[in-house]
């Protein structure tokens, strides 16, 4: 691909330095980092921020803190909102200042943290012989994401997918319908099933038809996949999806890369590539993607439809 930049690297420094990219990117940011101060220096002001928080006291909750609340809570001559005397309680009380006190830490923290995180997690893999796909978030894991388990055998099917999907485009997407509970559906459909109009409903680039729309029930997600033709009679597929899961081509080397104006996660699928970009509040993957070149038309002409 093509050299890395400190534009292209910034926004994944949060993510790097928490240890939440893949292999793949994050080797490619090491290197990067290794070679250019500014955003070695930024990485530093990750580093610190952590390390500051830390060793930040964080009061430990004293027996009966509601009871103790209750009693500090000042009395008053006339009637007094339970807000008003919360409040005198936050100012005066020991407690109380414990508690703004750790409060502030962590919306501190939150702040840099999307400050400096951008639209990294937006970052997402393309590849395949050509499909389109969009989805929906639902996941496996009280906080919504896929546990290790469904994440591989997630994996898996996607592997076969990939590699049926250049020699026979229609049987793989009857074993992905199959495996995933898919569902065709037209526009106003997936706004039924998912609560938006799928990316592609606002049509395709010159050289491209839309074949089928449909919702898929995945491990990750509840999706919509948009299967495109092109002119010569191949297969794109598009998934559009809030999930922001890096792992949906296990091990297969990963690079960034700037695709029109936006950050793309390339993946490399042998005889084509895999693409996921950031659009909107959702992301896109796109499978069977021919070149970087082809990712930069599908970003351009999606971001204006």
């Amino acid at each position: 691909m093509s050299t890395i930049d400190c534009k292209t690297v910034q926004p994944f420094l949060s993510a790097y330095h928490d240890g939440e990219l893949a292999a793949g990117q994050a080797a490619t940011v090491a290197n990067h980092v290794e070679s250019c101060e500014s955003c070695a220096a930024e990485l530093r002001a990750f580093e610190s921020l952590g390390a500051a928080f830390a060793k930040a006291p964080i009061p430990a909750k004293p027996a009966e803190l509601w009871l103790q609340i209750e009693r500090e809570l000042p009395s008053a001559p006339g009637p007094v909102t339970l807000s008003h005397r919360f409040g005198i309680w936050i100012r005066e009380s020991p407690y109380g200042a414990g508690l703004v006190s750790m409060v502030a830490s962590i919306l501190l923290v939150l702040g840099f943290g999307l400050w400096y995180g951008g639209d990294s997690r937006g970052v997402k893999e393309m590849g395949g012989q050509g499909a389109m796909v969009m989805h929906g978030s639902k996941g496996h894991t009280h906080d919504g994401e896929m546990s290790a388990e469904h994440m591989d055998e997630f994996v898996s099917v996607m592997d076969d997918y990939l590699r049926q999907l250049p020699r026979d485009p229609e049987g793989a997407e009857r074993m992905l319908q199959a495996k995933y509970d898919g569902e065709d559906v037209d526009a106003d459909g997936a706004v039924r099933l998912v609560g938006y109009r799928p990316i592609v409903s606002g049509g395709l680039p010159e050289g491209y038809s839309l074949a089928s729309t449909s919702v898929l029930k995945m491990p990750c997600c509840t999706c919509v996949k948009a299967v495109c033709k092109r002119s010569d009679g191949s297969t794109l597929v598009l998934f559009e999806h809030d999930d922001e899961e890096t792992a949906w081509f296990g091990g297969r080397q990963q690079s960034m890369a700037m695709c029109g104006d936006k950050n793309c996660c390339l993946v490399d699928l042998d005889s084509s590539i895999a693409a996921t970009w950031k659009q909107g509040s959702r992301s896109v993957t796109a499978v069977g993607v021919r070149d970087q070149d082809e990712v930069a038309k599908l970003v351009t002409w999606l971001d204006k439809s």
